[in-house]
């Protein structure tokens, strides 16, 4: 897999303006109500994870949950990266 360039990144970024990047890698942070609909949506994460064999960096906080990515094989950003994100935004909160 291909490490995306900053351009790629940038416009990828775009399209998904929830996510920013720091780095190496790309992460948001989702904020809940209460602490078991944080781990809810941690458990739904782990199924799309597993089912695209990417898994990224998981915090929680109480109600607060950080995803943090990279393509640890390529040791950068990838398109795998970005279609997890995808994924990840569309988990019915």
């Amino acid at each position: 897999m291909q490490v995306l360039s900053k351009t790629d990144i940038d416009q990828k970024l775009n399209q998904q303006p929830l996510w920013k990047l720091k780095g190496k890698y790309i992460f948001r942070t989702f904020t809940f109500e209460e602490f078991i609909q944080a781990i809810e949506f941690i458990n739904k994460v782990a199924g799309i994870a597993e089912t695209q064999n990417h898994h990224p960096e998981i915090k929680n906080n109480y109600t607060s949950v950080q995803i943090k990515m990279t393509t640890h094989d390529a040791n950068g950003i990838t398109k795998k990266d970005f279609a997890l994100a995808l994924a990840i935004d569309q988990i019915q909160l």
